[in-house]
């Protein structure tokens, strides 16, 4: 058992460390774009590259797995990580930024889907599970605590950057001293956007929003706390606050889904992530405290849509498809990521801070309209072909999709 367990640790704990410092170096970025003045919608285009070079990663990344190994390819990545994230330093120009970003995305998702297919290759159908709840949870708890260091230095200064790029370089200790053995990477094919709306028209359109919304949020939350009146330290809690909240409001409203028709809990998710929204709009110049509280109530319910509308799609994709079924969303998610930065941060320089969220309460809104259209066009599937509710995180590839074991079960084939 130990010799199965230990290797599982060693990659959990080297992603964990990883996920962490790309948290802290996706807030810092923003932040310190936001201090120099720099306008919104160039914010937006740094955040967004991100979001395509990790798109392009997940689609080619494995060739150069395939190529060099996955212990070379890892050492790779992380030293791009590294390199990248102290040249980010020697000038502070949005365009350079961007590009640096893109290679960020690229390399990280390649650690991401080196680190996920060990998992898939090394964990036992005994534990298989549990492992996926780990993962998944501790990808949201480094994301969250790790943004609180910004305590720890001005972010007007040269420590974060030296901070995040030790992280990346740490990420890779447990990871190169494994004793396992390179796992042989999956092919997975995604379905196409046109097989995706056969399967759940909703689930597609819910993972795309999520995107447009959460990595909006996700990137320019700084850009906003900041616009309002948060101080640096303050804006590393009220990102921290975001994240948290996912993690706490995923798994009971994802067990509510089990027991009533998701389109329905997903619904509600989406009402209550556009009442939190709007609040936030109008509650610039309120107390920090209250902007944080708002902050996780927005994070649950927002960061939420993305696993119900996976889960609720998985319920009608034939077992075989399944993990194609899994990756086409979180590939719809990452074009919604791509655009959804640009449109917010044309909206906040309409508006100021407050647009963003104005921005996601709009997004929001369409998409209850349309879950509320679709409730009308199909009958809910019955209770006792939904399949349980499994927690996801958004910051994964393709590859962490055959990780999960409600996959192996089976899933009802007819569509929604």
């Amino acid at each position: 058992m130990h010799s199965a367990v230990w290797p599982l640790a060693a990659i959990i704990a080297g992603i964990f460390i990883l996920q962490g410092g790309n948290g802290l170096l996706g807030t810092f970025l923003s932040l310190r774009l936001a201090l120099e003045g720099v306008p919104s919608f160039l914010i937006g285009v740094v955040v967004a590259s991100y979001s395509g070079g990790f798109l392009v990663s997940c689609l080619f990344g494995h060739r150069l797995i395939r190529n060099v190994g996955h212990i070379r390819a890892f050492a790779v990545c992380a030293a791009v990580m590294c390199c990248v994230t102290l040249a980010f330093a020697l000038r502070v120009d949005p365009y350079v930024w961007a590009g640096l970003r893109f290679l960020t995305g690229v390399a990280a998702a390649g650690m991401f889907m080196i680190g996920e297919s060990w998992l898939n290759d090394r964990t036992p159908s005994s534990i298989r599970g549990r492992v996926f709840a780990t993962y998944t949870t501790s990808n949201m708890i480094a994301q969250s605590s790790c943004q609180l260091l910004l305590f720890v230095a001005d972010p007007a200064g040269l420590a974060l950057f030296m901070v995040t790029a030790g992280l990346f370089a740490a990420c890779l200790i447990p990871v190169a001293l494994t004793s396992a053995s390179a796992p042989a990477l999956p092919s997975i094919e995604a379905f196409g956007l046109r097989q995706l709306f056969r399967v759940s028209p909703v689930a597609v359109v819910g993972c795309i929003t999520a995107g447009l919304v959460n990595a909006s949020v996700g990137g320019l939350a700084p850009v906003f706390a900041l616009g309002v009146g948060l101080g640096s330290s303050e804006v590393g809690v009220f990102t921290a606050a975001l994240v948290l909240g996912g993690l706490l409001l995923q798994w009971p409203l994802g067990r509510l889904s089990d027991r009533y028709d998701r389109r329905l809990v997903l619904l509600g998710a989406v009402v209550a992530a556009v009442a939190v929204g709007l609040t936030l709009a109008v509650s610039t110049g309120g107390p920090a405290a209250g902007l944080v509280v708002l902050a996780m109530a927005f994070g649950g319910t927002a960061y939420s849509v993305y696993p119900i509308s996976a889960t609720h799609a998985n319920d009608h994709a034939h077992r075989q498809h399944a993990v194609s079924v899994s990756s086409g969303l979180l590939l719809s998610w990452a074009i919604g990521s791509i655009v959804g930065p640009l449109l917010a941060t044309a909206t906040m320089g309409l508006l100021g801070p407050a647009g963003l969220f104005l921005y996601t309460a709009s997004i929001g809104a369409l998409l209850a309209l349309y879950i509320v259209w679709r409730m009308t066009r199909r009958a809910p599937v019955p209770a006792e072909q939904r399949g349980a509710f499994v927690a996801q995180s958004q910051t994964t590839t393709q590859v962490a999709t055959e990780l999960n074991p409600r996959l192996d079960s089976g899933a009802h084939p007819k569509n929604q």
